[in-house]
C-alpha cells in the first residue's frame, strides 16, 4: 500500500450496499416477520379454543358424574315417559340419604333441588343449552333394570373461539324395581 500524499485523493471504496439490495433485504425480512406473526396468532387462537373445549368437557363430566352417582343409588319413581321421541326436561329421584332430588335446566345452568333447596351444579364458564332425561325400566313388574339416559348440549360462554359439545350417558340403578 502506498502512502497518500497531500495532492492525492484517497481511493473510493465500493464496499457498501446499493439501494436495491437494501430494499430486497427489507422485503424478505418483512415477509419472514409476517409469516411468524401469523403463525403465532393462529397458535394463540388454537390454544384459546383448546382451553374452551377443556372447560366444556370438564364441566360436562363433572355434572354428569355427579348426577350418575346419585341416580345409581336412588330410586326413580315410575314415570310416563315417551322416549326417545319426547324425553323429560327434569329428573326426579328418591335418594336414600338426601331424600327427594330434582335435576333440571334453567337459564343455561343445571339446577339440583334437594328437598326444596335449590343449588346450581354447573360452572359459570359454560352454558347448558339442552338437558333431557329418558327414564326406562321403571314400570312395576316389567323385570327391566331401571336406567336413565341423560342427554346434554354444552357450550362455552367465551365469545372468541366458542366450543360446543353434545354428550349422552346411560346410568343404571343398582337394584331392580318391585
Amino acid at each position: 500500500m502506498k502512502p497518500i500524499t497531500s495532492n492525492q485523493k484517497p481511493p473510493i471504496s465500493n464496499a457498501g450496499f446499493t439501494l436495491t439490495e437494501i430494499l430486497v433485504v427489507a422485503l424478505i425480512f418483512s415477509l419472514v416477520v409476517i409469516i411468524f406473526s401469523s403463525a403465532f396468532i393462529n397458535s394463540s387462537g388454537l390454544q384459546k379454543k383448546a382451553f374452551n373445549i377443556q372447560q366444556v368437557v370438564e364441566n360436562a363430566s363433572y355434572v354428569l358424574e355427579s348426577m350418575a352417582k346419585e341416580i345409581r343409588v336412588s330410586k326413580v319413581p315410575p314415570q310416563d315417559n315417551n322416549c326417545p321421541s319426547s324425553p323429560a326436561g327434569s329428573l326426579v329421584i328418591d335418594h336414600p340419604v338426601n331424600g327427594h332430588i330434582t335435576y333440571s335446566l334453567s337459564g343455561g345452568a343445571v339446577h339440583r333441588n334437594v328437598n326444596g333447596q335449590d343449588s346450581i351444579v354447573s360452572s359459570d364458564n359454560v352454558e347448558f343449552t339442552r338437558l333431557q332425561f329418558c327414564i326406562l325400566g321403571t314400570a312395576i313388574g316389567d323385570g327391566k333394570q331401571p336406567r336413565v339416559i341423560i342427554q346434554a348440549s354444552i357450550r362455552s360462554k367465551s365469545a372468541l373461539q366458542q366450543s360446543r359439545i353434545d354428550i349422552q350417558t346411560a346410568v343404571s340403578q343398582r337394584f331392580l324395581t318391585d
